[in-house]
C-alpha cells in the first residue's frame, strides 16, 4: 500500500460519508459524488483511446470498446443488485445521492 508514491492532494479531507447501518461507510464525496463507480469511467476511457489511436478505418480497434462496455454494464447491475440485498433502504438513499453509476448525466 506505501510502496506506490502518493500524488500531492490524492486524499479528501474531511470525506463526506454516509454511514449505514450494516455498520460501512459510504463515499459520497471527491469523484464519488458524481459517480457510484469512476473506476470504471476511467476504463472505459482508456480503451476508447486505444480505438482513437488507430483511427476510424475499421470497426476491429473499437472492438475492445465494445465488448468492455457491455461487460462493464453487466458488471455495475450485478454491483448493484448486490448491495442492494447488503444496504438496503441505505442503498436507495446513496443511489439517489450518487445518481449516475459510471458516466455521468448518461449512465
Amino acid at each position: 500500500r506505501n510502496a506506490f508514491p502518493q500524488l500531492p492532494k490524492s486524499f479528501i479531507e474531511n470525506a463526506k460519508f454516509l454511514q449505514t447501518r450494516h455498520g460501512n461507510k459510504l463515499l459520497i464525496d471527491g469523484w464519488y459524488a458524481y459517480v457510484r463507480k469512476p473506476h470504471y469511467t476511467a476504463d472505459l476511457v482508456m480503451s476508447l483511446s486505444w480505438g482513437l489511436i488507430a483511427g476510424f478505418g475499421s470497426f476491429f480497434p473499437y472492438f475492445y470498446l465494445t465488448f468492455f462496455l457491455i461487460v462493464l454494464v453487466h458488471r455495475v447491475g450485478r454491483d448493484d443488485a448486490r448491495c442492494a440485498r447488503k444496504y438496503g433502504a441505505d442503498w436507495d438513499l446513496y443511489m439517489k445521492t450518487v445518481p449516475w453509476k459510471f458516466v455521468p448525466y448518461i449512465y
